[in-house]
């Protein structure tokens, strides 16, 4: 067993061998000057791709989309200044958020890690007025809450409200720090328009070639200043973002399975579905990074029609859709289902049920009855499955059952081989008159969330069925001399 002497001398090993590589390491910094730091992978590839930044001169612009409490903040506003001032003390640093007074904040984190013993010892010649007063050169040089200099060097920081002015200003790295405060601004026009002008005429005018810029985020709106830049410039700027929950396989740097999420020690798996409950488009825009506009893209969310289950006309014949993945693999679609109606008298299709489900074939097959018997099927009611692959075989094992009692069918769609862009442009215009209602259930928001979010939604097996249906009720049924049942 090690005696306290050696174990002390280990320790000071260690720290030495930290200090050094904190010189040109992000992560080694922090972890020096806070040894409580404990870095989750995506803090650690994070610190990693901003170091490859700043030493790429050819990397210009830089976005990172991170979920809410995820520190994001901790590496980019508190800590990166700090080293980067260690590497460069004549560096001219500006950092916005949505508030002068968060700007502030970020300042003094970081004039607390520049007034450090730590912080002394990586890096001894960047220091601010007042700081390590072993010095004696340092008055003259300004520090308070918006701005500070670098004692003997041209380098400054200067903290700034997303509005706010920087006037006479040159900036080498600029840092903005979540320019959205919260969905009232982020759903704003007038707000957005705001931070698209300040963006474009007050800190693009103070950068010069060598100039970095860093955007950290999480994604409100479509339209917010990351989606204004990405739809303009797409080509300048290295989008790096995590998603709280992994949804596909896509990412080759992330190193989770599909439907794990980003932080569990902070952020478990049962908290971010919570959160998702609550509001699929939240989770969707702030959480996962994949904002689609309110109105939807290619179909309004206010297209949709609702009523209660009380307000349901009578005479309808429900039928259950199904878009069939026939998977457990959380990495492929899922398996879709969809109970609709169509009322001839009032033309229109109601929808009461949807869900999504990874079944293989016998967890589908004891699936599709128990949705049946819920959801008011009867002897007249057809499950209708999409023609592919192990759909005929559903079929077949669905009808083979005498137990179910049920009447199983492939979809008789002539859109099946067009694709889903198809689909869905026969569904919209029925959607949009009105004429698709969605019975009130907590399934709605998802639901919805995914047909307008089309075609950046992750999957789109609502899409199939809502396109499958209105084709053959409102296209079929409609069309003279074709009887739908």
């Amino acid at each position: 067993m090690a005696t306290r002497e050696q174990l002390l001398e280990r320790y000071e090993i260690e720290m030495e061998l930290l200090r050094r590589r904190a010189l040109t390491d992000l992560l080694a910094f922090i972890k020096y000057n806070n040894p409580n730091y404990k870095a989750n992978w995506h803090h650690t590839l994070i610190t990693q791709k901003i170091d490859a930044f700043l030493n790429d001169p050819e990397q210009k612009r830089l976005m990172l989309f991170v979920p809410p409490q995820h520190g994001k903040s901790e590496i980019t506003s508190r800590s990166l200044p700090a080293y980067a001032f260690g590497k460069n003390p004549d560096l001219k640093i500006a950092c916005a958020s949505y508030s002068l007074d968060l700007a502030r904040s970020f300042n003094r984190n970081v004039q607390r890690i520049m007034d450090s013993k730590e912080y002394g010892e990586i890096f001894p010649n960047s220091r601010l007025n007042g700081s390590r007063v072993a010095f004696d050169d340092k008055g003259g040089y300004l520090r308070n809450t918006e701005e500070f200099e670098i004692v003997g060097h041209k380098g400054y920081y200067k903290a700034v409200g997303v509005m706010g002015g920087l006037s006479g200003r040159t900036v080498d790295l600029a840092i903005i720090d979540d320019p959205v405060k919260d969905a009232i601004e982020a759903n704003s026009t007038v707000y957005r328009d705001r931070v698209w002008d300040w963006y474009v005429n007050v800190l693009e005018t103070r950068l010069n070639n060598r100039s970095k810029v860093i955007l950290i985020m999480t994604r409100w709106h479509e339209d917010d200043l990351a989606g204004r830049l990405l739809a303009r410039q797409p080509e300048k700027w290295t989008v790096i973002k995590f998603p709280a929950v992994r949804e596909d396989l896509n990412d080759p740097d992330d190193p989770r399975q599909v439907g794990e999420p980003l932080w569990p020690e902070w952020h478990s798996l049962q908290k971010l579905n919570d959160l998702r409950a609550l509001s699929e488009t939240t989770f969707a825009s702030l959480y996962q990074q994949r904002p689609a506009p309110a109105e939807g893209n290619k179909v309004k969310r206010d297209w949709f029609q609702f009523c209660h289950e009380k307000e349901l006309p009578g005479g309808i014949i429900w039928d259950l859709w199904v878009d069939g993945a026939y998977t457990k693999n959380t990495a492929n679609d899922p398996t879709g289902l969809m109970v609709a109606g169509y009322h001839p008298v009032h033309k229109r299709m109601y929808i009461r049920y949807a869900h999504h489900a990874y079944l293989e074939m016998p967890g589908l097959l004891k699936l599709i009855p128990e949705v049946a018997r819920g959801q008011g099927l009867n002897g007249m009611s057809r499950v209708r499955i999409e023609p592919k692959a192990s759909g005929h075989s559903l079929k077949q094992m669905l009808n083979n059952d005498p137990t179910n009692n049920l009447n199983a069918v492939e979809i008789k769609n002539s859109l099946v081989q067009d694709g889903k862009e198809a689909r869905l442009q026969v569904a919209a215009p029925k959607i949009e008159a009105g004429r698709v209602v969605l019975v009130e259930g907590n399934w709605n928001d998802k639901f919805i969330t995914q047909i307008c979010s089309f075609p950046n939604a992750t999957h789109d097996e609502y899409v199939d069925l809502i396109g499958y249906a209105c084709h053959e009720y409102m296209d079929e049924v409609e069309r003279e001399g074709v009887a739908y049942y």
